[in-house]
């Protein structure tokens, strides 16, 4: 049954294959209309056309007729006048317009003859040859003589005759083909009309199965986001509205993971925030006394045992150490629990890194700052963005010390281009940062440096989150093969 369902055409399949239908029909009907009207005009044309050139070719024929008969007749009272003439000699009628040849016969034995010469002959067409008997002089004996003439008609008045004859019988052929083709063309026509109109509601209902196919793949994709499946990915390969569509989603959902990151990552840093402010107090209140006990324990022994002594002070100074740390430990978290928000303004990021290098001679030994020969603006908060920078440099110099290297640094500030944030880059010569801490590092209280609190890059996170952007770890250039961090900010606009 679900098979069957899924041959069955669908609601806007349906739509398409009425559609493709309709306009199929229409636009056969019209052809066909056209076609016949044409087939009815061009059988009149034609009709009227075999009726004139018939009446036509019929005088033409009939004038070449009266002229062959004319000239029959004018060679027959030609032939009579000549042999009335009693010839003895047919040289005599060398210039007898149309003559080519003539023989005096009698009975069987020719007593003379005379033919045109044969460039004439040539241009003549020979017409039948005509007796006349001569009359018999006083005294002559019979058999009488017989004068036997052929004459000629020009070559080409014959010619044009034969060649309208076969002008008139092409003309009739023709004109019987084409009553014979029109009913053949219009069996042909809707034979054609009939496969047709079976094609392209089929080619209709294919396209509409691909169309719908990918309608049907982003309305999942729609519903699994929808439930919270971000995976899901469309991936088209096209270029029509419908492949954009799809990368338009792909991106869409790409932006909701992003979001989605921040957003979880907020929600941890807010918990972390509480989780450092409670601490914060809880360490913050005994410290005073404790320090301040110790104090008056080591100020009022009076005695003189100097081993004790010792003992005291070496307890003063320990703790006095400690409570130090702890009151290092508790500034930062109070400093992480308090961290303010950012108030982004347009600022040229160029101008800002290379103040920031400026401002810290202790690092500018290690620090290469490459910029652009351009403004590059973004939006961020100046005293937070420097903390970021702070931050992000300290650790690269203190990871390249912790390995015993001299400390290189590159801060680098790459403008947006097409891209919607512009990036600022920080890559060190240090160890650089493996594979599986990469998606913990940023989190509070990760740290690989001895005495460190591990909030310095959440604190990073935080502020660049606050910021509408981000922050990536990768890996260095290969000249310097440590660590990579590349800071996004948005572009002012």
């Amino acid at each position: 049954m679900k098979a069957w369902r899924r041959l069955w055409p669908g609601r806007f399949e349906w739509k398409q294959l009425g559609a493709t239908a309709f306009v199929g029909a229409l636009s056969v009907s019209t052809a066909g209309y056209a076609l016949q009207f044409a087939l009815r005009g061009f059988s009149e044309l034609a009709r009227l056309h075999q009726q004139e050139t018939g009446e036509a070719a019929t005088q033409a024929a009939e004038v070449f007729r009266a002229y062959f008969m004319d000239r029959k007749e004018d060679f027959r009272r030609e032939a009579e006048v000549l042999a009335g003439m009693r010839p003895s000699r047919m040289g005599q009628f060398s210039e007898v317009d149309g003559l080519l040849r003539a023989r005096l016969i009698r009975g069987n034995e020719t007593l003379d003859a005379w033919e045109a010469p044969e460039a004439t002959r040539e241009r003549m067409r020979e017409s039948p040859p005509l007796l006349a008997e001569v009359p018999l002089s006083y005294g002559e004996e019979l058999p009488q003589k017989v004068l036997e003439l052929t004459f000629g008609i020009p070559g080409g008045m014959y010619t044009n005759f034969l060649e309208l004859r076969q002008a008139m019988d092409r003309e009739q052929q023709m004109h019987r083909a084409f009553e014979a083709a029109v009913p053949e063309v219009l069996k042909e026509y809707f034979s054609f009309v009939i496969a047709v109109l079976v094609f392209p509601p089929l080619l209709g209902l294919w396209m509409a199965r691909r169309t719908t196919k990918r309608v049907a793949r982003l309305r999942e994709a729609a519903r699994r986001v929808g439930e919270g499946d971000l995976s899901v990915k469309v991936a088209p390969r096209g270029k029509d509205e419908l492949d954009e569509l799809g990368r338009a989603f792909d991106a869409m959902v790409a932006e909701l993971i992003e979001a989605r990151s921040r957003l979880e990552y907020m929600q941890k840093v807010a918990a972390w925030q509480e989780v450092a402010r409670r601490l914060a107090h809880e360490i913050k209140n005994p410290l005073t006394p404790i320090q301040l006990a110790v104090q008056e324990l080591v100020s009022k022994y009076a005695g003189d045992d100097a081993r004790y002594r010792r003992l005291l002070d070496t307890a003063d100074e320990i703790l006095r150490e400690e409570i130090t740390s702890l009151r290092r430990l508790v500034d930062d978290f109070s400093a992480f629990a308090k961290l303010s928000r950012a108030e982004p303004v347009p600022v040229d990021v160029a101008a800002l890194a290379q103040d920031f290098a400026r401002q810290h001679p202790e690092w500018q030994p290690y620090i290469e700052v490459e910029v652009p020969n351009q403004n590059v603006l973004g939006l961020v908060d100046k005293v937070l963005f420097r903390r970021v920078l702070s931050n992000l440099v300290e650790n690269a110099v203190q990871a390249a010390e912790g390995t015993g290297r001299v400390p290189k640094v590159r801060l680098r500030v790459e403008p947006a281009g097409a891209r919607p944030r512009l990036a600022v880059v920080v890559e060190d010569n240090g160890p650089g940062v493996p594979l599986p801490e990469r998606q913990r590092i940023f989190d509070p209280y990760i740290t690989h440096k001895e005495g460190g609190t591990g909030l310095g890059l959440a604190i990073v996170r935080k502020i660049l989150i606050d910021h509408g952007g981000d922050i990536t770890v990768g890996d260095a250039e290969p000249d310097l093969g440590g660590a990579r961090f590349e800071v996004r900010v948005p572009v002012a606009t």
